[in-house]
């Protein structure tokens, strides 16, 4: 995407077209997302559609939020007539991925809005920039709040598991269960669990990592 900060006063204009149409922005990637695993053996994720994303809003320790958010694009000029084509393929590539300015990790889109009636050209770079507001459906985990997973990977002395099917948590055994408690009453592959986030980050290209810390008296509970 082109920087703004490189920008010259006086911009060229190309006339742009109201709204997006609805029925092409609500499109949602059907493929498996191609974001690295953190563990091993892991079930690929796919990315939910926007109608499956806002069905979890509501749902227990679901740390889902619908945010209206206004950003820039720029596209390249190959999408001069086929700008929806354009907006769509930018906000896919970044699904999945912690962003700053939603403060989060966008799971899914619809809704998207030209704004202004121009989109406006730098230089002789050729990219078209302009601004365009979407609704969005974005994970926003904090250290302490409870999330629900699923598992999908059993360790000595951790479990992996999925959170909305896409986020890998990664949960020590705690403390004070012995491991043989662990290994006999622990969590199953297929189990959901309820999980305390202990700890946030983000790798070099935005996948989130999630550390968790599991209640020892959710161990028996657990098994499944």
């Amino acid at each position: 995407m082109a920087n703004l900060e490189h920008a010259e006063d006086n911009p060229k204009h190309v006339k742009m077209s109201g709204d997006v149409s609805a029925d092409s922005a609500a499109v949602q990637p059907a493929e498996v997302s191609s974001a690295p695993d953190r563990y091993a053996g892991a079930v690929p994720c796919s990315i939910p559609s926007f109608a499956a994303a806002s069905g979890l809003l509501s749902a227990p320790y679901s740390c889902l939020v619908m945010n209206t958010h206004r950003r820039h694009i720029g596209l390249p000029p190959v999408y001069l007539n086929k700008k929806r084509t354009g907006i769509q393929e930018e906000l896919e590539a970044e699904l999945l991925k912690f962003s700053e300015s939603l403060k989060g990790v966008p799971l899914a889109y619809d809704n998207i809005r030209i704004v202004g009636q121009h989109g406006d050209i730098y230089d002789d770079s050729g990219y078209i920039h302009m601004n365009i507001e979407a609704n969005f459906v974005v994970f926003q985990p904090e250290k302490g709040q409870k999330l629900l997973g699923k598992v999908n990977k059993l360790g000595p002395s951790h479990v992996g598991c999925l959170v909305h099917g896409c986020f890998n948590a990664s949960i020590p055994k705690p403390n004070l269960v012995p491991m043989e408690t662990w290994r006999d009453a622990g969590p199953r592959i297929g189990a959901e669990i309820v999980f305390e986030v202990t700890a946030l980050d983000a790798d070099a290209v935005g996948v989130l990592l999630i550390r968790g810390r599991l209640d020892r008296t959710r161990v028996r509970g657990a098994a499944g």
